[in-house]
């Protein structure tokens, strides 16, 4: 089981890992839970009623093909019925080439041609700084 991420670091890894570009505004308003989909544990993410990340926390959940499919699936029903801009789905995992490339391929057919949903590889190791940072180890 990964650690979430307490709330202090969801900006930090936002911008720092995700690449996310987002007024500072957006993140005067958080939310984090942690939620479970077919027995798979994930952080859900809200900043400023625009950026829904879905961070995975179980660390077998590759073993399960079709998670990465619910995972979007629900995303992206949340996303547009709440209205928020964009989705991310972080799987923390350093993976094999193959799985990897599995991984991507899959997602790429779930959401043809939706640029406002994105797959996202952080290793658990990059994600231990915003723990330490925030005073969790």
């Amino acid at each position: 089981m990964i650690t979430p991420l307490p709330s202090q670091a969801i900006e930090p890894f936002v911008r720092e890992c995700l690449g996310c570009a987002c007024p500072a505004e957006v993140f005067a308003e958080l939310e984090s839970d942690i939620r479970v989909l077919s027995g798979i544990q994930y952080q859900r993410l809200l900043a400023g009623q625009r950026l829904l990340v879905y961070l995975i926390l179980d660390e077998d959940c590759l073993n399960r093909a079709d998670l990465l499919s619910q995972l979007h699936r629900q995303g992206v029903a949340e996303r547009n019925s709440a209205g928020y801009n964009r989705l991310r789905i972080v799987i923390p995992a350093e993976l094999g080439e193959s799985i990897r490339s599995e991984l991507i391929a899959r997602f790429a057919d779930l959401v043809e041609g939706d640029q406002k949903v994105h797959l996202h590889f952080v290793p658990q190791e990059r994600l231990g700084p915003y723990r330490v940072a925030a005073g969790q180890s």
